[in-house]
């Protein structure tokens, strides 16, 4: 019975617009429709992942007799990185990364000289770097760039007619880089970063070959990264 007296309530409001508006007001319910909430996003707190890419190095190798013989080995890198991000404001952020790879990073030279005939190998096993990230977020992303300490460890072999070295030489440099990182619901996030390894100038004795060479040696990375982030 209420429902056809609202009913002719209704359509005498419309005959007759602004008459027993309140009245009509008390009877009909007027659904509310609340806003969808927008989504938050969280860049503070720890972060664990993975990352895959290609290493490519300008490496050379400067000896007494032959002068600067140019390696430059190339490969894949792939391994993991640990984090932690602390908001600035909610726009900006300031982070530290350590992330360790091992690497494929190789390649043979075989010189031919009136003088000798040489072959150099060199073969990085694995990078590690330890860095700062300053960075600007919009949202789910994340404009960042790094820069730090770098390591690492690499097989340097020459061998000249019957004789033959092998030596592993640890190295210090210095690191920097950039990328952008997108962090998607339940707390995953995938970047692509470009990073530049500096190792300088390092001299290696071998001596069965009976010589000192140098190599200087600087890398270009180029990966991508998958995250996983849990907060204080």
């Amino acid at each position: 019975m209420r429902s056809k007296w609202t009913l002719m309530k209704v359509a005498i409001a419309a005959l007759t617009p602004g008459c027993c508006l309140p009245a009509l007001a008390a009877d009909v319910d007027i659904p509310y429709l609340k806003a969808p909430a927008l989504p938050s996003y969280n860049w503070a707190g720890f972060y664990v992942g993975v990352n895959l890419g290609g290493g490519f190095a300008s490496e050379a190798a400067t000896t007494p007799l032959l002068g600067g013989v140019s390696i430059n080995p190339g490969g894949i890198i792939g391994g993991a990185q640990l984090g932690y991000n602390f908001l600035l404001s909610p726009s900006w952020l300031l982070g530290i990364e350590g992330e360790f790879d091992w690497t494929s990073v190789q390649n043979t030279v075989i010189v031919t000289n009136p003088i000798a005939t040489p072959t150099f190998d060199s073969d990085h096993n694995w990078y590690s770097t330890l860095a700062g990230r300053f960075g600007l977020v919009e949202g789910p992303w994340l404009y960042y760039v790094k820069a730090g300490a770098a390591w690492m460890d690499a097989n340097y072999k020459v061998t000249n007619g019957a004789a033959s070295d092998d030596i592993v030489s640890n190295r210090v440099g210095w690191t920097v880089g950039g990328g952008v990182e997108y962090l998607f619901p339940r707390n995953w996030s995938a970047k692509l970063e470009y990073e530049y390894l500096n190792f300088g100038s390092q001299n290696v004795v071998f001596p069965n070959v009976g010589s000192t060479i140098g190599f200087n040696t600087q890398v270009h990375e180029v990966k991508l990264g998958l995250n996983y982030h849990w907060f204080p």
